[in-house]
């Protein structure tokens, strides 16, 4: 699939998509506890649901690559 940012082609492979799109929940989601964490810092790691979005925005960032 090819796909324009910022204007220039980027191809990704399916799994790479769904690999995002799976990251990309996990942000949106949010934490219940804690709905002001956004991933910007580390997860002090005493929240598991915040620990796992720092987790998945990082994996994102290396998609992103």
């Amino acid at each position: 699939m090819l796909a324009l940012f910022y204007g220039r082609v980027a191809t990704m492979k399916n799994e790479d998509l769904e690999k995002q799109d799976e990251l990309l929940r996990i942000l949106a989601d949010g934490c219940k506890k804690h709905p002001a964490y956004r991933a910007i810092r580390p997860a002090t790691g005493r929240c598991q649901p915040c620990v796992e979005i720092w987790q998945a925005r990082q994996k994102l960032e290396e998609l992103n690559k």
